[in-house]
């Protein structure tokens, strides 16, 4: 379950037509060791998220990064603003997201390359592309998304990872907190606790997304 731990305050001169924003992790606490009678886990985080500009022109916005040698009751924090997982970017009408919490049990080497081929070809096989050209829309951008978060959860299941949380959301411009600004959401299960932040950024920040795009 998630839920707003901040109320919202308007930063001043925030323009969402124009300005940016960024949704970053600030920490997570593994609260149990799905490892157990080992001392040590090995959690990495899966991050998609599909913007207008994404579902106009089927991209995912993607990134992966993994945590060696956490114990329970561990937290890991994020220096600075945080873990990017979102951004810096204009996200249009909308921006929708979710957070895949696994633990590592297979050793792989290249992590990050073999998820994204595993993202790649499991959206190929669900026609993503086509189905996001034919509908660019908030609910179905949403909707394939998750679905996608189920299949790639299943896949690396049968690599001998265990997905330990999940969590997902959707953010919106033309409401009366755009995009959720300078809010932060907690959430967690039995295995991972969670704090999420949106950062509002000015359209005069001179860089592009700094997670991986991948285009469908």
């Amino acid at each position: 379950m998630n839920f707003a731990i901040e109320s919202y305050v308007k930063p001043i001169g925030f323009e969402p037509m124009e300005d940016k924003i960024a949704i970053v992790i600030n920490n997570f606490t593994l609260t149990k060791n799905p490892d157990w009678p080992f001392r040590y886990s090995e959690p990495y985080i899966i991050s998609m998220a599909i913007d207008q500009g994404g579902a106009n022109n089927p991209a995912i916005d993607f990134s992966i990064l993994p945590f060696p040698k956490v114990r329970k009751n561990n937290t890991v924090d994020f220096d600075g603003h945080g873990h990017l997982i979102y951004g810096p970017a204009n996200p249009g009408e909308f921006v929708t997201y979710t957070i895949l919490f696994m633990e590592d049990d297979n050793d792989m080497r290249n992590l990050g390359q073999a998820i994204e081929d595993i993202i790649k070809g499991e959206a190929t096989n669900i026609g993503m592309k086509a189905l996001l050209k034919a509908s660019p829309t908030i609910s179905n951008s949403a909707l394939l998304l998750s679905r996608l978060s189920e299949i790639i959860a299943s896949r690396i299941k049968k690599d001998n990872d265990d997905e330990l949380y999940r969590r997902s959301g959707t953010l919106l411009r033309d409401v009366e907190n755009p995009y959720g600004i300078s809010q932060s959401f907690e959430g967690g299960n039995d295995f991972v606790k969670s704090r999420l932040t949106i950062v509002p950024l000015t359209k005069e920040l001179r860089v592009n997304k700094d997670t991986k795009q991948i285009s469908l």
